[in-house]
């Protein structure tokens, strides 16, 4: 369907690094065994990742009297393995963690598999305990470090109470990852509509807890809006909100109803649809999207993807161009009031709505009266207005001058009248 809309309505594609989306190591399961009496062997699956990344860690986490009211959230010892291969642990010492000697503890990663040797006695661990495990990713945006994490299990504490083996499994796939785009096609319509399909292959219908935030710089002027944006569709749980860009205010604000924007997702695709009246019938834009897994009990963003990845803009021009318009911004004067026997001009500042620019080319046209009496006035346009210019009569003191300035170029017109008291 996606083809046969871009091939008869225009469309333009765009890529995206694949899996760039700082996911947590994956936790599948978690084994514990005391072959050795006294020596505990943990095996912990890691199912995305076949040697640990760099900036990643392993926490285990031992609540050895099984009392969630002690410790530290219920936890006595953290031992924690880093992807650089180094082991550290950490004890209660009744108030807080303080680093102690790994001593007799060792660990390796290889083949997805985390393989951890702990003796008894370097944790204190007497009989039964309960253990947590968490995988856990860095990811420096800025600075601010982003930390992705996996949990298991995802509740509570998993209970090890003899010398037998026991497997922990773990959901797949349940850890932190943003939704990682690969491409991003834009089309839009006749009707005014464009629409955004965002590729997430790693996502057929994205999580409760995934965002994306589109941003357009609908004027394709990165000086405005912020770092040049001035339309933003939010999109979380399903949910999607509009906000523009408030200059007087400098932030941004909820889009007036009725909002003009819709959201869909299915198929690892998910169809982001704007009204082009929503960015002031603009022809050309330029877009940026992030996607991030986040955690909204806390409002913490845990794994994101940009598009494109360097911060900047990409670039769309509309296949499907609305109606010229000539748009007034500005009707000034030249001195700010007019003067008996002086000579006087009245400015107005044009834009045109399909390239957001002044007018350059076209005509002008001046009707003028004084005192109820018709003045003769030259009409030029230079510097994006047109210009009305007169001789205000020598006897016009205290009169009133009036009239309409109109400028015409691309087969359209747009006027604006005026009225100033002589001094």
């Amino acid at each position: 369907m996606l083809a046969s809309v871009g091939v008869a309505l225009g469309a333009r594609g765009y890529t995206d690094k694949a899996g760039d989306t700082n996911p947590a190591p994956d936790i599948t399961s978690l084994d514990v065994s005391e072959a050795s009496p006294g020596v505990l062997t943990l095996e912990l699956s890691v199912g995305n990742y076949q040697s640990l990344p760099s900036s990643s860690w392993v926490n285990l986490w031992f609540d050895l009297d099984s009392d969630p009211q002690t410790g530290d959230g219920g936890d006595e010892v953290l031992v924690r393995y880093v992807s650089t291969g180094a082991v550290e642990v950490y004890l209660w010492n009744g108030s807080q963690f303080v680093e102690g000697e790994p001593s007799g503890i060792a660990g390796s990663f290889g083949g997805g598999v985390l393989t951890m040797s702990l003796p008894r006695a370097a944790i204190g661990a007497t009989a039964t305990f309960g253990i947590l495990a968490v995988a856990s990713r860095a990811q420096l945006v800025g600075n601010e470090e982003l930390i992705a994490s996996d949990f298991a299990p995802d509740a509570g504490r998993s209970a090890y109470s003899g010398t037998a083996p026991i497997a922990f499994p773990d959901p797949a796939n349940d850890q932190d990852a943003a939704p990682d785009i690969t491409a991003i096609r834009v089309s839009d319509a006749k009707s005014g509509w464009i629409t955004f399909a965002i590729t997430t292959p790693n996502y057929a219908t994205l999580p409760s807890e995934s965002a994306l935030v589109l941003d357009i710089d609908s004027d394709a002027n990165v000086r405005t809006g912020e770092a040049g944006a001035e339309a933003r569709i939010n999109t979380l749980g399903g949910e999607i909100s509009l906000e523009h860009w408030d200059a007087r205010a400098r932030g941004w604000v909820p889009d007036e109803l009725p909002t003009r924007a819709r959201y869909r997702n299915a198929g690892a695709v998910v169809l982001i649809d704007i009204h082009r009246s929503e960015l002031g019938n603009t022809q050309r834009f330029g877009f940026s999207l992030l996607a991030a897994d986040v955690n909204s009990a806390v409002q913490e963003v845990l794994a994101i993807d940009f598009s494109p990845d360097n911060g900047a803009y990409w670039r769309y021009v509309m296949a499907n161009r609305p109606a010229l318009r000539l748009v007034p911004t500005r009707l000034s004067a030249t001195p700010s009031r007019p003067t008996a026997g002086k000579r006087f001009t009245v400015n107005l500042a044009v834009r045109r709505s399909d390239t957001n620019r002044p007018v350059t080319t076209g005509s002008v046209g001046c009707r003028v009266l004084v005192a109820g009496k018709k003045v003769a006035a030259a009409g030029t346009l230079s510097g994006g207005a047109g210009r009305c210019s007169f001789t205000v009569p020598d006897d016009a003191r205290g009169a009133v001058a009036r009239g309409t300035i109109s400028v015409r170029s691309g087969g359209k017109a747009v006027a604006a009248n005026f009225t100033y008291v002589v001094r």
